[in-house]
């Protein structure tokens, strides 16, 4: 079965979840620290806690995949309608809807490619891109906010990136997940691309070579 009411039941719960943090606790960090801080804290314990908790409590992608579309479109539904979220959005910065679309795009192109690869290690092919642009990047983030107190690709957020990154990789498969922790900081200050779309994406396309093709 793809989906099973276990799987129901923990979609139910995490999408609460990613609401009390988006809805609620954002809002309250939002006032100490500003918009860019509070982005990067719903990374972290929305999309994070879902990235890691998912191979543990979920039977298939699907719901997951269901989820961070729905999400994305809810997102875009805000933005059309010009609803205040002004804790979290900013005008021209696109974030959080290039988060949800690579989050279930990820796991989506994955399932298309191997339908049975959430069943063994296969899975961190797909979860460990999305560990990195929910943690990694928010670690970086939250480094520069407080080192440089602005907005700005500088090398103390990319050096805890790295360090994070790049031992989590490790854990996961090895020098090539350590390869694969590189490569999602460097495709972090790449300009002319949104991070939540660089960093899935070509540490994905390097870790599924990697481990499957060669």
């Amino acid at each position: 079965m793809i989906i099973n009411l276990n799987d129901v039941i923990w979609g139910l719960i995490l999408t609460v979840w990613v609401a009390i943090v988006t809805l609620y606790i954002s809002r309250v960090i939002s006032r100490k620290f500003g918009i860019y801080f509070t982005r990067k804290i719903i990374h972290m314990l929305g999309g994070g806690v879902v990235a890691v908790l998912a191979p543990f409590v979920f039977n298939s992608p699907i719901v997951p995949i269901i989820a961070s579309y729905i999400l994305m479109l809810y997102l875009m539904l805000v933005r059309i309608r010009k609803a205040d979220m002004s804790w979290f959005m900013e005008k021209g910065n696109l974030g959080e809807i290039y988060f949800t679309f690579s989050f279930g795009t990820i796991l989506l192109i994955m399932y298309i490619i191997d339908r049975n690869y959430w069943d063994g290690n296969s899975v961190y092919i797909a979860i460990l891109p999305l560990i990195f642009m929910s943690f990694g990047d928010g670690i970086t983030g939250i480094i520069r906010n407080f080192v440089y107190k602005k907005r700005v690709k500088g090398f103390w957020g990319s050096v805890g990136m790295l360090i994070f990154c790049s031992l989590v990789g490790y854990y996961i498969y090895n020098f090539v997940g350590l390869i694969a922790g590189i490569i999602a900081t460097i495709a972090e200050v790449l300009p002319h691309i949104d991070d939540n779309l660089s960093v899935p994406f070509f540490t994905f396309l390097f870790l599924y070579l990697s481990v499957k093709i060669f």
